[in-house]
């Protein structure tokens, strides 16, 4: 009988310390007691615009909390006194982080495009929000970022648009179309389609063009571009793809005063060589144009402009113009080339 009482109390005791057993393997660490990831010493990461579609890797030695559940990993970048900034997430040991994502994070935390850098990766891991997270030590990799060098301006000149004279108010500055680096729009009456003319980043004959590579209508010769008829016509410039398209000029009216926020909807005339738009209702001012060359899509405000003063005010890489409120009936009228707009 003492045989029997102590088998069951032997196994008893087994089962108790292999329940004490099960309960500790699984009691997550507290964070300050977890085992922090260690980021993989990586190789230079350099950005080109011919591997923007690639991808690097980033490895680690896994976090451990006591317990064998998916810890998820959040991967960081920061560069000099910039807050990090969230990369990509993974589960495992690997990230695959495409350089085009790398690229547009890198730069808007400051890193100096076309140059190595020193970029700091950190990488946070959690089991779940109420354990806590654990942050690796940082990793420092040497990091180029990719950013195409297009001009901060670009200026048209010609027998119409300054007499061929670099110091001449006549020139005509092309506004550069907002959030869209590398692109630039302008809107001219062309009096003579006999009457050449090119374009330039300064104001000087230094790296003058008349072509980008590909041209939408109009043509070439002796060194100048050419429209086919008089009119008012859209000139719009994509460096991003080495593309120039200028056709007949689509300017708008947009909001209350002219019926709605539908784009396209309320095209301004041409009347001789100035353009007009008469109001259907009170509200505040809103013209923009388009192009089918430009990648604004529905974001028109992207080529906006207003009548402040007299003149032709654009909005280019700005942000929201001071507003100019209009009542029913009122004709607005723009000269392009004088740069000044009524309202009357």
């Amino acid at each position: 009988m003492m045989k029997k009482f102590n088998l069951l109390v032997s196994l008893f005791a087994l089962l108790f310390t292999s329940c004490e057993k099960d309960q500790y393997i699984y009691t997550v660490l507290p964070a300050d007691q977890a085992t922090i990831p260690v980021l993989t010493v990586h190789k230079e990461i350099l950005i080109t615009l011919d591997n923007l579609k690639s991808t690097t890797t980033f490895k680690w030695t896994e976090a451990d909390f006591g317990v064998p559940a998916a810890v998820k990993y959040d991967l960081y970048a920061s560069y000099g006194t910039s807050n990090p900034m969230f990369v990509s997430s993974a589960y495992g040991d690997s990230l695959d982080v495409k350089l085009e994502d790398l690229n547009k994070i890198l730069i808007q935390i400051g890193a100096v495009p076309n140059v190595a850098t020193n970029i700091v990766f950190t990488l946070k891991a959690s089991v779940s929000e109420k354990h806590g997270v654990i942050t690796s030590l940082p990793l420092r990799v040497k990091t180029t970022a990719f950013k195409p060098l297009y001009p901060d301006h670009v200026y048209m000149i010609g027998s119409e648009f300054g007499g061929w004279n670099w110091g001449s108010p006549g020139i005509a500055e092309l506004t550069p179309v907002n959030g869209k680096e590398g692109q630039f729009w302008c809107v001219r009456y062309f009096s003579n389609p006999s009457d050449g003319f090119k374009w330039c980043a300064k104001k000087a004959w230094d790296g003058d063009f008349f072509s980008l590579g590909t041209n939408v209508g109009f043509t070439t010769r002796d060194g100048n571009a050419f429209v086919s008829a008089p009119g008012m016509y859209s000139v719009y410039i994509d460096y991003t793809v080495n593309k120039i398209t200028i056709e007949p000029a689509k300017v708008y009216g947009m909001g209350n005063c002219f019926g709605g926020w539908n784009t396209g909807q309320y095209p301004m005339s041409v009347v001789g060589n100035k353009m007009a738009i008469t109001t259907s209702a009170s509200g505040e001012l809103r013209l923009y144009a388009n192009s089918s060359g430009s990648t604004v899509g529905g974001d028109w405000w992207r080529m906006e402009f207003v009548v402040l003063n007299g003149k032709i005010e654009y909005r280019g890489n700005g942000g929201d113009q001071e507003r100019v409120t209009v009542g029913a009936g009122k004709t607005v009228t723009l000269d392009f080339n004088a740069g000044t707009g009524t309202i009357q």
